[in-house]
This record gives C-alpha cells, sequence and structure tokens, in this order.
C-alpha cells in the first residue's frame, strides 16, 4: 500500500528560508574585498539567482517594499551610498546591513541607515 506523500511546503516558508540563505550568504563575505555589486550577486547565488548589474540593476529581480516589512535577505537600493555612487546592500535585521566596497573595499556590517537613506527590495 502506498502512503500519500507529504503537503508542499507554502511558498511563504520557501520564501522565508531563500531570505534567510540570502543574508547568511552576505554575512559569510564579511571581510572579503570587493564591491557591493558583487558581495549581492555572491549572496543571491545562494538561492540560485545568477545575476550581476549595476545596483539600480537588482530592481529587476523582485519588488520595492516599505521599510516595515523589510526582513533579512531583502535587498537595499541606495541613490547615494554615502560616497556619491549608487549602493546596493544586504539587510540582515534590526537596522543592520552588509556593505561591500566599503573600507579600503572590505566587506562590512553597518547601519542600513546611509547616504540618501534605504529603498528596499524583496527578490521574487
Amino acid at each position: 500500500m502506498q502512503t500519500a506523500s507529504a503537503p508542499a511546503k507554502p511558498a511563504a516558508s520557501a520564501s522565508g528560508s531563500s531570505k534567510a540563505a540570502v543574508a547568511n550568504a552576505a554575512l559569510a563575505q564579511l571581510g572579503v574585498t570587493q564591491d557591493c555589486t558583487m558581495l549581492v550577486t555572491n549572496a543571491i547565488k545562494a538561492v540560485g539567482i545568477n545575476f550581476h548589474g549595476w545596483p539600480a540593476d537588482y530592481f529587476q529581480l523582485g519588488s520595492q517594499i516599505p521599510a516595515s516589512q523589510a526582513q533579512p535577505g531583502d535587498l537595499i537600493y541606495y541613490a547615494d551610498g554615502g560616497g556619491g555612487q549608487a549602493h546596493i546592500a544586504v539587510y540582515i535585521g534590526n537596522g543592520m546591513a552588509v556593505h561591500g566596497g566599503w573600507n579600503g573595499n572590505q566587506t562590512v556590517k553597518f547601519s542600513a541607515n546611509v547616504g540618501s537613506g534605504p529603498v528596499f527590495i524583496r527578490l521574487r
């Protein structure tokens, strides 16, 4: 006699684990010398997304969400990351983000509230 297979997990659970994987992949890169786009490119590879572009290009991978809905693993876009250039980072919660390209191109954990202010992107 065959047994019934377990029901599939709802999409919300899968996206929650995907976001955690992106946040963890970003944290694993602390101290690595790279720019912000490589940080994000490497972090999203953890969930099978192969993409690299300019900071604003990452909007095409998801949709903008209000800061009140931001969760670890969401991306953060800045029109001006504080150095006069666009910037992209990975939100890790509690107002903090992982940023590439800072302090001599090091990847660091620092406040999400820098430069022109965060615009949060939820990956699809």
